[in-house]
């Protein structure tokens, strides 16, 4: 769900560039891209496999004008591999610290979910180097690791714009946190409602089936 929920919180204004940070099979620029015609997005996969997904994925569906993908590691990425700084980032990032926890066998989920080639830091360090000023960084992570988040910002100039908790039902832990960060700006820090998934009956609540109408462009 996480590519999802994290898609429905982006809200571009128009002719916006967007990077997405191991977009994998290009799920969230895809639906950006129906959403939002008018959007500019990079996806940048380290994975062969997911980099021949994504660009299969945007052939099928006839948005090469508004999707690109870059089969590189972030971390080599300058602003002139990207034609100039953009105005967000976003990324649904490994998140099970290195060295922490069974990794997976299965080398390409095992680096899509633990930090081996890209972590938290890493990733807000690429961010300042890719960002417009007072440009955007919107991740979705882990509830347990938000201190990591708040280290991770403060340590390459970004500070919380918002953040939104994910719950799977009331009176139970938050399982996710949606982060949006700014570069190189003080603003003060909006807390949304939370959001939780199903009801108590388990069926899937109006705030999450809400998420999958058509939007429209922020202005």
């Amino acid at each position: 769900m996480d590519p999802f929920i994290l898609a429905a919180h982006i809200l571009p204004t128009r002719n916006e560039k967007i990077i997405d940070v191991g977009c994998g099979c290009g799920i969230i620029p895809l639906i950006l891209a129906s959403r939002y015609p008018g959007v500019k997005i990079l996806g940048v996969e380290i994975q062969a496999k997911l980099f021949g997904f994504a660009q299969q994925n945007i052939i099928t569906n006839h948005l090469g004008n508004t999707i690109r993908v870059l089969h590189a590691d972030i971390k080599t990425i300058q602003p002139s591999d990207t034609n100039g700084r953009a105005d967000t980032i976003i990324s649904n990032p490994p998140y099970i610290k290195k060295n922490s926890g069974r990794v997976n066998p299965d080398y390409q989920k095992a680096v899509a979910r633990h930090e081996i080639t890209l972590d938290i830091d890493r990733l807000f360090h690429c961010a300042n180097r890719l960002l417009k000023e007072h440009g955007k960084v919107y991740i979705i992570f882990p509830a347990e690791r938000i201190s990591d988040l708040v280290l991770a910002m403060a340590r390459h100039q970004f500070s919380p714009y918002f953040l939104r908790f994910v719950h799977i039902k009331k009176n139970e832990a938050a399982r996710r946190v949606i982060l949006c960060s700014v570069r190189n700006s003080r603003h003060p820090c909006i807390i949304r409602p939370p959001l939780y998934l199903y009801t108590s009956e388990n069926k899937f609540t109006d705030a999450y089936v809400s998420l999958f109408k058509p939007q429209q462009f922020s202005l």
